[in-house]
């Protein structure tokens, strides 16, 4: 487990503070990582977030401890799901991952896929690894806006919690820091 010194600007200064940092209007805490998935920082009480920042929507909850993470032990936030879809549809276009696997889809749809067990090559995922599926035009190149959400997308299986693509999960991150 990775663990980082996040440093906050905090807009409260109290004028008799004896804390320098306090004073200066920055508070730190310590944030880590799940040893097995770097993308998830953890939170205050267990919180799952792709997000250094505490204010971000989290992923879901660990109800033990997170380096013991399964199916039964997680619960998920229900307001990630939707920004998660809404941030991949919309920048599905431009993951060069995605694009290249494309290629060898001309004419069919192709699965966007959770990499915590990426398939083998030629083969299709277990369905609780596909985010959602979009169209392969006659060119290779994936179809702007196609992209359809897969209901049966799980958070976490039996291989651990969700990884995306480096391109993704930044994209996933800035949505979720937004709270959209």
């Amino acid at each position: 487990m990775a663990a980082i010194l996040l440093i906050i600007r905090n807009s409260l200064s109290r004028p008799a503070c004896r804390n320098t940092i306090r004073c200066i209007g920055l508070e730190t805490r310590l944030l880590s990582t799940l040893p097995m998935n770097d993308q998830i920082y953890i939170h205050e009480s267990n919180k799952l977030s792709l997000s250094k920042l505490p204010s971000a929507v989290h992923i879901g909850t660990a109800t033990t401890s997170p380096s013991m993470l399964t199916e039964a032990t997680f619960r998920p936030n229900p307001a990630f799901l939707p920004i998660m879809h809404a941030a991949v549809s919309e920048n599905i276009v431009n993951d060069k991952l995605f694009i290249s696997i494309a290629a060898t889809y001309q004419n069919n749809y192709m699965a966007i896929y959770d990499l915590r067990n990426p398939p083998v090559y030629g083969r299709i995922p277990e369905v609780q690894d596909i985010l959602g599926m979009v169209r392969v035009d006659s060119e290779g190149a994936i179809v702007p806006g196609a992209y359809e959400k897969n209901s049966m997308y799980r958070l976490v299986t039996n291989d651990g919690i969700c990884r995306f693509s480096d391109y993704l999960v930044g994209k996933i991150r800035q949505a979720c820091e937004a709270g959209r």
